[in-house]
């Protein structure tokens, strides 16, 4: 991945979780909240903090499971501002350690 494509990247995902209302309503529905208890492991929390640049620790966190977006009144497209930041910090080797076992055993 280029400079470039990692910067546009960066900004497709900005544009997307910068949209985020902060309504909530998403978190009713998250499962990982549902067993974690902590903001920042919601889909509205994980919005706010990929909306400031930070989202290296938490964006593994999340199922995919479209909960959040399903029930997003503005119909935030969070799944794919999550998987294109999984995907950046793959390009740039900083996934978990349990993501390089699990692409090791595909390979």
């Amino acid at each position: 991945m280029t400079k470039i494509e990692e910067h546009n990247t960066k900004l497709e995902i900005k544009e997307i979780v910068s949209k985020c209302v902060q309504c909530g309503r998403c978190n009713n529905f998250c499962p990982v909240l549902q067993e974690i208890r902590e903001e920042e492991n919601s889909p509205r929390g994980m919005a706010v903090m990929m909306d400031n640049g930070f989202f290296e620790k938490m964006v593994f966190k999340c199922t995919l499971c479209n909960a959040c977006e399903e029930n997003c009144p503005i119909e935030l497209k969070l799944n794919e501002a999550f998987m294109k930041a999984r995907k950046l910090l793959v390009m740039q080797k900083k996934e978990m350690a349990g993501n390089k076992e699990m692409i090791t055993n595909y390979k």
